[in-house]
């Protein structure tokens, strides 16, 4: 189940890429991410503070956004997108470690297919609209995807 910190991320992706004119293939990042991420769980290796660099990375995506300002260097995005997608999918492997092989796949082809969807839903919602960065629409999304990662991250560091 994605869990609304990893939702809220999954739809920055999407929001971000088509407001900052990037082309598809920079949610997917995430989503390949996410998958690699996963298989490092199977693997028994250990990512530490994933899940305070999970918060951290909803709270980046949503200041992104509300900040309301073009995204000077893509290949960054592009290299976030990847590497927050690896803690995201380590997190999510905890639901299918020990699992056999056929289950395992479907979990998998499951994943990539709901993040796929939704990071293309806020990608072409974005299109469809033609909202730039400068748009107020997209700046609110942020501000709430900001609160989700701040309320996320101050639970992991204090609780």
């Amino acid at each position: 189940m994605i869990g609304l910190d990893h939702l809220a991320f999954i739809v920055a992706a999407g929001l971000i890429a088509a407001v900052a004119g990037m082309s598809l293939f920079a949610p997917f990042l995430f989503v390949a991410g996410s998958l690699i991420g996963v298989g490092l769980h199977l693997m028994l290796l250990d990512l530490p503070a994933a899940e305070i660099i999970i918060a951290a990375s909803v709270l980046a995506g949503g200041w992104l956004l509300a900040r309301g300002r073009a995204v000077e260097n893509q290949i960054l995005v592009f290299a976030l997108f990847l590497v927050v997608g690896v803690f995201h999918g380590y997190a999510f492997g905890e639901a299918i470690v020990g699992s056999e092989e056929t289950p395992l796949i479907a979990y998998l082809a499951g994943l990539a297919a709901i993040q796929s969807a939704i990071a293309l839903g806020a990608y072409f919602l974005v299109q469809s609209r033609g909202w730039a960065i400068e748009a107020m629409q997209p700046r609110l999304a942020g501000a709430v995807i900001l609160g989700v990662g701040v309320t996320f991250l101050a639970g992991h560091l204090v609780g």
